[in-house]
């Protein structure tokens, strides 16, 4: 890992301060994904996988903490940092160490499926899901500064477009995915040509009633939105075959997708 510069003792001692915070932050975050697991209505408690996410968030970030404090570590951030704030260019031809790491996750997200039970399954789905909110939101609000209240509205039609389309045209997974995402980009460029000109508390209260207007408008038309008990859909299917399922998938305790979908009321 390299030698320690100058105060190895201050090191170490910063290190695991790091590792202490990391390991609070990983157990506050997936504590309640990873270690409450569902049983119908109701729960059990699996505090052994939190234990390990955490231990390896630990270690990680101590190994991380120790190595960026060597002098290969300085020296590997210095070499991407530069006196001035100016743009670095990449001599030609340059190739980068790290440049293995995007295909080796490429690789580890075709083949994931294929291995994790379907609760990992599940949770990584919806860590994704929230993952791609999170990078919308941050469009949004952080890179455009508008205080979008009601960005979820569009999460939501886009969800119940796929199910709803599932329900009454019979089209599959494939066919709804694109149709879904064209569906909230329709809703937000129609909300957004009237409230183009508002900014600050005006824009806030506009979104956010109409995030309220979409919640209500799902929840309360029964006959066609199935309410909060929705449609269940069929599972995605590739290459004309659902996922192969894991070795421990049937015995896994989270959601399951149901083969036939929900008559409305």
């Amino acid at each position: 890992m390299g030698e320690i510069t100058r105060q190895p003792a201050r090191a170490i001692q910063n290190a695991l301060i790091d590792s202490v915070l990391a390991g609070l932050c990983a157990l506050i975050v997936f504590g309640p994904i990873v270690g409450v697991v569902l049983k119908g209505y109701g729960f059990t408690l699996a505090p052994a996988r939190v234990a390990i996410l955490v231990a390896v968030v630990m270690a990680g970030r101590l190994a991380l903490s120790l190595l960026l404090q060597s002098h290969r570590g300085k020296a590997f951030i210095a070499r991407f940092e530069g006196a001035d704030d100016g743009v670095y260019v990449r001599p030609p031809g340059y190739r980068s160490r790290l440049r293995w790491i995007i295909p080796l996750l490429v690789g580890l997200a075709i083949v994931f499926p294929f291995l994790a039970t379907k609760y990992l399954l599940t949770v990584a789905i919806l860590g994704l899901i929230y993952v791609l909110l999170g990078l919308g939101l941050n469009i949004v609000v952080g890179l455009a500064g508008l205080l979008d209240l009601g960005y979820v509205a569009f999460y939501a039609i886009g969800a119940y477009g796929l199910a709803l389309g599932y329900q009454y045209l019979g089209l599959g997974f494939w066919a709804m995915l694109p149709l879904g995402a064209v569906m909230a980009a329709l809703a937000g460029a129609l909300l957004g040509f009237p409230v183009l000109r508002m900014h600050g508390d005006y824009l806030a209260i506009v979104t956010l009633g109409f995030g309220e207007i979409i919640r209500l408008v799902l929840n309360n038309w029964v006959s066609f939105t199935g309410a909060l008990t929705a449609y269940r859909c069929h599972p995605p299917r590739c290459l004309a075959s659902s996922l192969p399922a894991g070795p421990r998938m049937a015995a896994s305790p989270s959601m399951s997708f149901s083969t036939s979908a929900t008559t409305p009321t």
